[in-house]
């Protein structure tokens, strides 16, 4: 093998060493809280949705969002809030219905946003993240 082949491999395996041992950088040390809570529509639990938490104040919090199933979310630590003031915005859309007479591989009318704009696109919801816990929020909303 020629010293240019040698080369070349030596910079191949140098360079799968440096993508094995990862490139993330160091650990986070933000101080991430747990966060929970219900999520009620009309004083049912709400079956599927998303619920997202988006800092007040620019570069003082982190923004994060979990699932709602069957009226409950969560947020495990590794990936939860820092302390601090948040909106909250919740979505969630109702399945697509197809209509008589639609030809297959038509595409479905765009579903519909159940939830009132009160609680996502013009939203008034908001919580308090606190290092002390518990960060449990439960939100109510209505259809109205």
């Amino acid at each position: 093998m020629d010293q240019a082949r040698k080369t070349r491999l030596r910079a191949v395996l140098l360079t799968f060493a440096i993508a094995a041992t990862g490139c993330g950088g160091p650990a986070d040390t933000l101080p991430r809280q747990t966060i929970s809570g219900s999520v009620k529509f009309d004083g049912k639990p709400l079956a599927k949705g998303l619920i997202q938490f988006q800092p007040t104040s620019p570069g003082e919090a982190t923004a994060g969002g979990a699932g709602i199933t069957d009226g409950t979310y969560s947020i495990v630590k590794a990936e939860g809030l820092v302390p601090g003031k948040y909106q909250v915005i919740i979505t969630s859309t109702a399945a697509a219905t197809v209509a008589p007479g639609t030809m297959p591989g038509d595409s479905p009318p765009p579903a519909k946003e159940p939830i009132p704009a009160k609680y996502n696109a013009k939203t008034g919801l908001s919580a308090t993240v606190t290092k002390e816990g518990p960060n449990t929020f439960d939100f109510g909303l209505d259809a109205k």
